[in-house]
């Protein structure tokens, strides 16, 4: 993500964020557009019945006086009942919270929800609110909160007895560890180092991971920094940069991680990690827990938020381009060519009602019945959550859900076993979205 972090004053914040967009304000290296396709329907008309021999014409009676007039009914508009309210409830307070993962096999209803800070802590909520936040992980000496760096993502093994950690390191350099869980502890003398790779600058790290439906451990990381993919990372198949990776963190050989056979680059004279590429800085992804689509938000530049879709039915589309520096969304970023394997986003939203996107979930809790299957997400600069309803495969509309953290300060979502979400903001608090009582 473009982050921009808090820790000084929300005005430092923000400016470390626009850092990301900043750098190109040449309109004309933009102005190439997917064409927009559009449909027209025609009404058919019906002819007017006409006599036939069988059934001869006969011809109305005149009326002998005028007929009453007959009071044409006024039809009662449609009433659309409002969508039920919505509150962000504040369960925890800590320092920059950055990431909530539900621990799996704990046995809980929603999970053992475990929360990662930025400084470099990770921490148990208690039961329902009732107890303070145990810190089970500590691993700041590790890491550094300048610029866009920090503790970044974490992530549960589908059994739940591994915690995966995305941090920056001392040097900026992007690390993935494993650290073993004794009972709901995380063994922080036990971590080994699952990948490692080298950062040109200290903004656009991504940072974000998941385990997917396949069991595969899925990383994103940016293009590298500075602006304009200064860096050429982003159409780089030989650079991990600007990229969704998929491996295998369980190696039978003693390596750090393992490359899935099937995946796309795995024999084509590329890096065999990359699953998708052209990324900027994918800033939260997710898989939809019903469909098992692929949903990744990605920070623009200039003027446009993006989100894709890889859906699961398509296999996640191996080897996806997701565009980045030729197109910003749907706009032409930069180059002329427009690569076969090009993804255009699902979505994409002007710098008009933000600038940083910030990666969600399907919702798939029963708490709150009117979000099913919607895309909850936010942006960080403007505070504000936004639903987005599917209307089909290739079209979404976006909704407000009347719901804000303080802008500068919207850096996270996550999910509990039951399927509900939760907010997390620099102002220092962890969020439920819950109903209105």
């Amino acid at each position: 993500m473009r982050l921009a972090w808090r820790a000084v004053a929300v005005l430092a914040a923000i400016f470390l964020l626009a850092s990301a967009c900043g750098g190109n304000d040449d309109d004309s290296r933009r102005r190439e557009m997917r064409a927009p396709t559009s449909t027209a329907t025609a009404a058919a008309q019906s002819p007017a019945a006409e006599p036939t021999a069988e059934e001869p014409a006969v011809a109305a009676p005149v009326p002998t006086e005028a007929p009453a007039p007959v009071e044409s009914a006024e039809p009662t508009p449609a009433v659309t009942p409002p969508e039920p309210t919505l509150v962000l409830a504040p369960v925890a307070t800590l320092p920059d919270p950055i990431a909530l993962v539900a621990r799996p096999g704990t046995g809980s209803s929603i999970g053992d929800l475990y929360v990662a800070t930025r400084g470099g802590q990770v921490w148990l909520l208690g039961a329902d609110g009732d107890e303070p936040p145990e810190m089970v992980l500590d691993i700041g000496d590790l890491t550094t909160t300048n610029c866009e760096t920090g503790l970044l993502g974490i992530a549960f093994d589908p059994g739940g007895s591994s915690l995966y950690v995305h941090y920056t390191d001392l040097r900026g350099d992007n690390q993935i560890a494993e650290y073993p869980m004794s009972g709901h502890r995380v063994q922080g003398d036990q971590g080994r180092t699952v990948l490692s790779v080298s950062q040109p600058a200290c903004n656009h790290n991504g940072g974000h991971l998941a385990f997917g439906p396949d069991g595969n451990l899925w990383i994103g990381l940016g293009d590298g920094g500075g602006a304009n993919d200064m860096f050429n990372h982003g159409q780089n198949l030989d650079s991990l940069l600007a990229t969704l990776l998929r491996i295998d963190p369980e190696a039978d050989d003693g390596a750090g991680y393992a490359i899935p056979a099937d995946n796309p680059f795995a024999d084509r004279g590329a890096k065999p990690e990359i699953w998708a590429y052209g990324a900027r800085n994918p800033w939260r992804f997710s898989f939809d827990r019903a469909t098992g689509d692929l949903w990744i938000a990605d920070v623009g530049q200039n003027e446009w938020e993006e989100i894709h879709v890889l859906r699961a039915a398509d296999n996640w589309a191996p080897g996806a381009n997701l565009g980045w520096p030729l197109f910003e969304g749907d706009e032409r970023f930069s180059g002329s060519a427009v690569p076969d394997d090009l993804a255009f986003p699902f979505h994409a939203y002007h710098h008009d009602d933000g600038c940083s996107i910030t990666g969600g979930h399907v919702y798939r809790g029963s708490a709150i019945p009117h979000l099913e299957g919607t895309y909850v997400f936010g942006d960080f600069c403007a505070g504000r959550l936004w639903g987005l309803t599917i209307l089909a495969e290739e079209a979404a509309t976006r909704m407000e859900l009347g719901v804000s953290v303080p802008g500068g300060t919207l850096v996270s979502f996550g999910e509990d076993a039951a399927g509900e979400i939760y907010v997390l903001s620099f102002d220092g608090t962890v969020y439920r979205l819950e109903l209105a009582s």
